[in-house]
């Protein structure tokens, strides 16, 4: 695995998962819930991403 991949894969998995941590924190706001959804699926998403991008690590 190159390091670019490496590191893109870890740098998208901690931004999934500040999103998610803002989210929560959004979650005591006055916020309706439409927009918590959408953060959530985001962040998700961002996070399946870093890992879809590392894969499975052979050896």
């Amino acid at each position: 695995m190159s390091p670019i991949k490496y590191y893109l894969g870890r740098a998208l998995q901690l931004i999934g998962l500040a999103t998610i941590t803002a989210v929560v924190l959004m979650f005591f706001s006055q916020m309706s819930m439409e927009p918590l959804l959408m953060w959530s699926l985001i962040g998700a998403s961002e996070f399946y991403g870093g890992t879809w991008l590392l894969g499975k690590q052979e050896g």
